[in-house]
């Protein structure tokens, strides 16, 4: 079974890069290069819809190869003993709340407020949102803010092109057996199958930047009814989301506080004999 999980997860993230790489490849060759740019001169339409395009492979990259922002394990000559002398739980104070800190067994520390352990990467991460098998990544403190603008852009670029599509098949209704006119049909198509869902998802991210809550968090129910010690307000969450800090990865941390230092010997003098 886990050589079979290590030989399929890469699918869905294979899957998704071929259907936005293809989808949007057709699209520039077929409706948009050979109608929009070369018969109409509307040579904004490319502009437009490439800057966008370009928008959503950056964040989709960074959200699929950035640290999500795991914790290193301890190691194995640190606290030996402590999966068996320290206490299931701690609890510590966020805003007149109090939170509850778990040990993890596997990690062998107490995980931060709002971290979790994930079942499929195997490690604690910081502010986990959830795995995502179609970026093949987990989602994290790190790189929710791309995977975030992500779907805002993949909505967005989904909308322009089915929009443009539906423009160009209008103005070519008696010409529907032309393979341009086709092709501009199945990109339609495709756009119709997977729009619900994409936009769907996007909506309620939108919802839980807005109340301050992770996927994790809203899925288990934490939270529900009371206060959110993480939660400011609704304008303060989203500018946090897009805007906030860029944390630094604790994979290498030193590269981030400076080289190590050389190992070296102190000389110590050695006493000459007299006489």
């Amino acid at each position: 079974m886990p050589n079979c999980k290590s030989k399929t997860k890469f699918l869905p993230a294979t899957f998704a890069w071929m259907l936005l790489l293809g989808t949007t490849t057709l699209f520039f060759y077929f409706p948009c290069v050979k109608w929009y740019i070369l018969e109409q001169k509307w040579y904004a339409v490319p502009i437009f819809q490439g800057i966008i395009t370009l928008f959503v492979l950056i964040n989709f990259s960074m959200a699929t190869f950035m640290d999500p922002g795991v914790i290193p394990r301890a190691s194995p000559d640190e606290d030996r003993d402590d999966d068996f002398r320290a206490p299931l739980y701690r609890n510590v104070e966020i805003n007149g709340i109090t939170v509850r800190m778990k040990w993890c067994v596997t990690c062998q520390f107490y995980r931060p407020p709002r971290c979790s352990h994930c079942s499929v990467c195997n490690n604690c991460i910081e502010i986990f949102d959830h795995h995502c098998p179609w970026v093949n990544n987990c989602i994290g403190r790190r790189n929710y803010r791309y995977f975030f603008m992500f779907l805002i852009s993949l909505s967005l670029h989904m909308v322009g092109i089915f929009v443009l599509c539906l423009v160009h098949v209008l103005h070519h209704k008696e010409q529907l057996t032309e393979v341009t006119t086709i092709v501009t049909m199945v990109i339609m198509c495709i756009i119709s199958l997977v729009f619900l869902p994409i936009c769907g998802l996007t909506g309620f991210h939108i919802v839980l930047v807005a109340r301050g809550r992770t996927t994790n968090e809203q899925v288990t129910g934490k939270f529900r009814g009371g206060y959110n010690p993480f939660s400011r307000n609704c304008c303060y969450n989203c500018c946090f989301t897009l805007c906030g800090p860029q944390y630094p990865s604790l994979k290498n941390p030193a590269k981030y506080v400076g080289r190590k230092p050389r190992k070296y010997t102190v000389p110590v003098p050695v006493p000459v004999e007299t006489g």
